[in-house]
């Protein structure tokens, strides 16, 4: 109980508070949206910035309002041009898988099946009377 009481206060500390409200806001925003013309067009102007529930606008007037309280005015806003992006990959790493010994070091000598661990090697050369 004493942790979550050290959490949320300094969740509260850090305005988080804030950010949980937002959450609740973007779910609510992105259910409406999403009903009416689709997921992903839904999505898209949830996260926009053009479209704003009135509880979104209630949270950026409570976030002004409490900085001009503490009288510092770098808190960022919503009009600081964030958009959310599509991510795309641009080029994959090629790994050679690893040859000969180099993956038959295990770590458990027991389950070691080389035929040069059981002792079990053919003759080499092979012999003249079976070529």
């Amino acid at each position: 109980m004493r942790i979550l009481v050290a959490v949320l206060g300094c969740l509260h500390l850090c305005g988080g508070h804030w950010g949980v409200m937002q959450v609740v806001a973007w779910s609510n925003m992105i259910v409406d949206y999403s009903a009416r013309d689709g997921l992903i067009e839904g999505a898209k102007k949830t996260f926009d910035g053009e479209h704003p529930c009135s509880m979104c606008k209630a949270i950026e007037e409570g976030k002004k309002q409490e900085s001009q309280n503490r009288g510092d005015d770098n808190t960022p806003t919503s009009t600081q041009g964030l958009v959310l992006k599509e991510c795309t990959f641009e080029r994959y790493i090629d790994i050679p898988a690893p040859r000969g010994r180099e993956w038959m070091a295990l770590a458990r000598p027991e389950l070691d099946l080389r035929a040069e661990s059981r002792g079990t090697c053919p003759p080499l050369p092979p012999p003249r009377a079976l070529a």
